[in-house]
């Protein structure tokens, strides 16, 4: 029980340290209930004004914080998006966007099998629901993207997914990972292909 008082009292000495002093002997009975009264409404008043203080200090770091991680979020070189559990995007960095090959604001709530070759939505969905449903992270390779940098060429892409409750909403979502392999796959196709048909 002692070990809940302590920060109480260490806040009271504090305040009490950071109030004038005031001497009152020599004040009439009657008035020293009233002084009392005043004296312990001002130490109160004093530790309300340290608790602002150190609320308003670990806003600034908060602060700080958050915008430390929104441009390590913002700027790190491989795609993030947050999808909900249907598949729609609740948010992505800079990088997604530019894979997805849009402005981020109007890919916010667009389902992400939309980006997607219609062959390979079949693997993407069942990739999902793993994710969804697995405590672990997932992955899955080469996956056919509809945005591709040329249209002569289809571009792939490797995901990685894991699921997670929001801690704001309470809703479980799914952490999306990209990494675009398009010339990586198609150097594999390429051995592979000389291997099975020769030079």
């Amino acid at each position: 029980m002692a070990s809940y008082l302590e920060p109480d009292k260490a806040l009271r000495v504090e305040a009490q340290q950071r109030l004038p002093h005031k001497n009152l002997w020599g004040v009439p009975a009657g008035d020293m209930d009233q002084h009392r009264l005043v004296h312990e409404l001002q130490v109160h008043q004093i530790e309300l004004e340290i608790q602002n203080e150190e609320l308003t200090q670990t806003l600034t770091e908060v602060n700080a914080l958050r915008a430390k991680y929104l441009d390590l979020y913002d700027f790190a070189p491989v795609s993030y998006i947050t999808l909900d559990t249907q598949g729609n995007i609740v948010e992505l960095n800079l990088r997604a966007a530019q894979l997805l090959g849009q402005e981020r604001k109007p890919l916010i709530g667009r389902p992400v099998r939309e980006f997607f070759d219609p062959t390979t939505l079949p693997r993407l969905d069942a990739f999902l629901v793993t994710a969804e449903y697995s405590n672990d992270e997932v992955f899955a390779e080469a996956l056919q993207s509809m945005h591709s940098k040329s249209m002569l060429m289809p571009m792939y892409m490797n995901a990685q997914a894991r699921s997670f409750l929001d801690p704001l909403s309470g809703k479980k979502q799914i952490r999306l990972v990209l990494m675009d392999v398009t010339a990586l796959k198609i150097a594999t196709d390429d051995v592979v292909r000389i291997i099975t048909h020769g030079a």
